[in-house]
């Protein structure tokens, strides 16, 4: 049986899933060719949930998306529900190319 947790972690993949016109990856990207949560043709995210005010990101999640983003030829995208609240992060080079391609839209 699913905790809470794991359940409110599926509805939010689900959702982010949705918004991006992407997919959740079955068993949460545990399968060798199909990494990450959710993917799209352009993104694959790793998400993580808390309904906690707080949470700690390590360093070796990050490292793991990316990779795994790079080798799939994809951006790397860590999503975290926090406390209510949804929230992405990106690698700063990531950023400044997304900030530069609306830009120059």
């Amino acid at each position: 049986m699913k905790s809470e947790g794991q359940k409110q972690s599926q509805k939010h993949e689900k959702r982010i899933a949705k918004r991006i016109g992407g997919k959740r990856n079955a068993a949460s990207g545990a399968y060798w060719q199909r990494k990450g949560d959710v993917r799209s043709d352009d993104l694959l995210i790793e998400h993580k949930y808390t309904g906690k005010k707080q949470t700690t990101i390590k360093s070796d999640v990050l490292k793991k998306i990316m990779r795994e983003a790079i080798l799939d030829g994809r951006m790397p995208v860590l999503g975290i529900h926090l406390d209510g609240e949804d929230y992405v992060i990106l690698s700063e080079h990531d950023f400044i190319e997304m900030r530069e391609k609306l830009r120059n839209a």
